[in-house]
């Protein structure tokens, strides 16, 4: 698997940068965390060998800048389409090219000029991968999560976008064989501004557009473990495109010393979440995809409208997930995932031990 990305940043000497979406206010400590800089994550070829595809955060202010750049391959000006899809917090590029091979790209803009050699996609199609962002997290947490689900899931692949985190060695260590790293070193954007966090959804589409050609991805974050019967949920997965999962939070009830993982945990709370959905999809049958939902486009002819998947239709008749609070670096302190709940108030709930590989 190719995990080196060919990114295209605004340099740094240029005073040149993305603005904030206005639908959320941006005081200055939030904009310290919004990516101000990245036009592209990632540059590569699709599983066909004839289109080109670059996604990033969306244009905004930079659309106009974006669009009238000019793209050469192998030296040759071509054509390309580039779409801002703020709403999802995304923009994408595309561009036809002549054969299944690699080849030099030049994207030159007004200011500068990037040029990358682009390896022809040697992915196989059809595979059923997990994806998430981590950041600082545990690393046996992280190796929990992709070895239960793969051991449950029959997966393919795991694949961890870290988002710049400061014990990166050891997590080599614990996924070595387990999951493939993407050095995901993008700002992660302000927290609680929905609008304004970008490098989620640009992981988990990029995941969807460059590794899962045909095949299948799982959308759960480092936390969260899926309970489901394999073969049910292929199966769901298979005819309806998508499948959302509904969740139980799973508490923290004592002090724990550390190191714990998922299954020091079997008290969940019984009332389903109804919010904050994850789900399982197909990737021929979605074109955009979110943290919690995914979209398709319009049947009508030459129409680029997105419509949303209904998650009260398409939600699983079996699965859910156990979201773990402890699992976390308690980045967001104000979520009071670390708060200590009463044990009279939950049920028990072993399945994910039960499972344990």
């Amino acid at each position: 698997m190719n995990t080196t990305l060919s990114t295209v940043r605004i340099p740094e000497n240029l005073a040149l940068f993305r603005k904030h979406n206005p639908k959320d206010h941006l005081g200055p400590e939030d904009l310290a965390h919004l990516d101000t800089k990245t036009i592209f994550y990632d540059i590569f070829i699709n599983h066909s060998g004839k289109q080109l595809i670059a996604i990033g955060p969306p244009a905004l202010n930079l659309y106009n800048y974006i669009h009238t750049t000019e793209v050469l391959i192998d030296g040759k000006r071509t054509a390309f389409s580039f779409r801002d899809l703020p709403e999802y917090k995304l923009s994408i590029l595309t561009a036809k090219i002549e054969s299944n091979k690699d080849i030099r790209l030049d994207i030159i803009f007004k200011d500068f000029k990037n040029t990358f050699t682009i390896e022809h996609n040697k992915t196989k199609s059809g595979k059923k991968i997990l994806a998430a962002i981590s950041k600082n997290n545990e690393p046996e947490w992280v190796a929990t999560w992709a070895e239960f689900h793969r051991h449950n899931y029959n997966l393919d692949d795991v694949i961890v976008y870290d988002n710049g985190s400061e014990n990166i060695e050891d997590l080599r260590h614990a996924l070595d064989g387990k999951a493939h790293i993407i050095d995901w070193h993008f700002p992660y954007g302000p927290p609680g501004k929905r609008f304004n966090k970008f490098a989620q959804p640009g992981a988990l589409n990029h995941c969807l557009k460059k590794f899962c050609h045909q095949g299948m991805l799982f959308n759960l974050d480092i936390d969260e473990l899926l309970i489901a019967e394999n073969t049910t949920l292929e199966k769901e997965a298979q005819r309806n495109g998508t499948v959302y999962i509904d969740s139980h939070n799973v508490p923290k009830t004592q002090n724990l010393t550390p190191p714990y993982t998922h299954y020091d945990f079997t008290l969940c709370h019984p009332e389903r979440r109804k919010k904050a959905r994850k789900f399982v999809c197909m990737e021929k049958s979605v074109d955009v995809i979110s943290q919690h939902n995914t979209w398709k486009h319009s049947r009508l002819p030459l129409s680029k409208k997105l419509h949303r998947t209904k998650p009260e239709k398409l939600e699983s008749d079996h699965a859910y997930f156990l979201h773990f609070l402890a699992i976390t670096t308690n980045w967001q302190p104000s979520l009071g995932k670390l708060d200590i709940v009463e044990k009279s108030t939950l049920k028990n709930d072993s399945s994910h031990i039960e499972r344990k590989p």
